[in-house]
């Protein structure tokens, strides 16, 4: 009886020791996960916004760009005329 209840003891004391730190090394790498996909999410949301910020940048160096070449032909034309005054 003594040998049955001893077996069963280091039995259990043996699966508690092998369980319990399998099971908390499970549970922090599944939270560590779960942290890992939030900042990738947050990170993604982040470029998202930045780009969206560069198109609208973009866009208005554009139209700068179209406003300083319609004054250069402004200009060009307003210097064509001087010249054909002379």
């Amino acid at each position: 009886m003594y040998n049955l209840i001893m077996g069963v003891t280091s039995n259990l004391q043996l699966y508690i020791a092998v369980g319990l730190p399998t099971i908390a090394v499970i549970t922090s790498l599944v939270i560590s996960l779960v942290q890992i996909s939030a900042i990738r999410e947050d990170m993604r949301t982040q470029i998202g916004a930045i780009r969206e910020d560069m198109h609208s940048q973009i866009g208005e160096i554009r139209e700068d760009i179209r406003e300083i070449r319609s004054d250069i032909k402004l200009l060009t034309g307003k210097v064509y005329e001087l010249m054909g005054q002379k």
